[in-house]
């Protein structure tokens, strides 16, 4: 910890994986030795969790709450202690637009901002009166391609630090830097970390469709097959060191791995027919994909290595798209079984399944939030296709889009976003909004469809 500024350092190195780890904070250890009552530990925990709690937490933002107001945030340029090679104004706005895009804040114009030197204490009476309740500051150097970021978030009623982070690294990771910097703050607001650092998978809407990843925001894209041929479907390891997705790289739809390390990639699953639509179990034990190997596509599990475990649902439906509740215990699934595709949910233990949409004639590609609470899915409405949310007891359902073609919804690996594939802009991008729809913004440079988040916020 640095004295005067109260931030702790954080190195930040690339990382082989695609996903730099999160170290969750570790908390204070204060017990005393002599024994206590039974009483007595009652009232000290009364004490702790009704006094001490709603103090500490002025800050927190009430995610369930969804009358919520935004938090009012400010976030001057960042400051460099000396002329460099990167801009405070820039860096600022990669901060800016991570949390702008969550939908939980309020940012304030800047055109008022006080002149701040870069180890000097806020005018807390100043960002008062301009309305902040939170502020956010930056600091930097660099020296060749060396770079030192410092970040603190403080409350501004309380006139208080609430998190310093610094982080070194190269300049050339600048933008992931301002990423982690940005996780901290979601942690320290919302108790969960943020997923800035995460990357996006999709396939590129070209001839040759091969998969290509990106940070959540749409930079750092880079190509990660060069099959020549339709890659399909993709979905991250829960460790991020893996993709897995479906490829017609031997004139069959076969379910192939991607180790993201070596670049190299094997066949999983090769059974006669389609191999399509796997996902991890959010363990990383088991995959769920559906076959056509028996003639009319069913939902599979087998193993990491690609042998058969079991098959999960029967009947005279095609049944498509799985994807595992955050327990592992349920698998939601699309099924024609009715006439027409419709969500249903059926226990990976076995019994029967459940029909869980009635209110469109086409229901598919479900993804269940990591949250457990929600289920987004693709839904035919007025003719176009849309992204719903439904609740896991099929009430509260809701549509989230409403301009152009919007399909193949997935949620970010906090429940605080979506990414989806949009044509509204003329090209099938792919777009991110927040979990209400609020906030909707295409993120690609390129076509794509079929994106997936990846999962590790550890």
């Amino acid at each position: 910890m640095n004295p005067r500024s109260g931030t702790h350092s954080e190195s930040c190195h690339v990382l082989p994986s695609p996903q730099p780890s999160h170290k969750g904070r570790k908390g204070r250890a204060g017990f005393q030795t002599r024994p206590y009552t039974l009483q007595a530990v009652y009232l000290i925990l009364f004490l702790t969790f009704v006094l001490v709690a709603p103090a500490r937490g002025e800050l927190v933002i009430p995610f369930d709450n969804p009358n919520r107001d935004k938090m009012p945030l400010a976030v001057p340029d960042f400051v460099s202690e000396a002329p460099g090679a990167l801009n405070g104004s820039a860096l600022a706005g990669i901060l800016k637009n991570d949390l702008h895009l969550t939908g939980l804040f309020k940012i304030l114009d800047n055109a008022s901002a006080p002149s701040q030197a870069a180890a000097a204490d806020p005018n807390f009476e100043i960002w008062s009166r301009a309305g902040a309740q939170t502020l956010i500051l930056g600091s930097f150097r660099t020296s060749g391609d060396e770079l030192v970021f410092e970040g603190r978030l403080y409350d501004v009623a309380l006139k208080k630090l609430e998190l310093g982070k610094r982080y070194t690294g190269k300049i050339r990771d600048h933008r992931r830097i301002i990423h982690r910097f940005a996780d901290r703050v979601m942690e320290r607001l919302t108790g969960i970390p943020g997923c800035f650092s995460t990357k996006i998978a999709f396939t590129a809407e070209s001839q040759s469709r091969e998969l290509f990843t990106m940070d959540f925001d749409g930079h750092d894209l880079r190509q990660m097959t060069q099959t020549q041929t339709i890659n399909l479907s993709p979905d991250w390891s829960p460790d991020g060191a893996a993709i897995i997705f479906t490829s017609y790289l031997n004139q069959n739809p076969d379910l192939w791995k991607l180790d993201l390390t070596t670049l190299q990639y094997h066949a999983l699953s090769t059974q006669p027919g389609i191999n399509a639509s796997a996902r991890y179990s959010p363990d990383g034990r088991h995959i769920a994909l559906s076959l056509s190997a028996k003639g009319t596509p069913k939902i599979f599990i087998i193993s990491p290595e690609g042998h058969i475990i079991k098959m999960l649902t029967s009947g005279r439906g095609n049944d498509i798209s799985p994807t595992w509740s955050p327990d592992g215990n349920t698998i939601a699934y699309t099924s024609d079984g009715a006439g027409t595709p419709q969500i249903y949910t059926i226990p990976v233990g076995g019994g029967a399944p459940a029909r869980l949409t009635f209110g469109s004639n086409y229901n598919t590609d479900p993804k269940w939030s990591p949250r457990g609470d929600l289920l987004a899915f693709t839904a035919r409405v007025d003719g176009r296709f849309q992204i719903c949310t439904i609740g896991t007891d099929g009430k509260d359902l809701r549509v989230l889009t409403d301009k152009g073609s919007n399909q193949d919804p997935a949620w970010s690996p906090d429940g605080r976003m979506i990414v989806f594939t949009s044509n509204r802009t003329g090209q099938r991008l792919i777009h991110i909004m927040d979990a209400n729809g609020e906030i909707q913004v295409p993120v690609s440079r390129v076509p794509g469809k079929t994106p997936a988040w990846s999962r590790n916020l550890k």
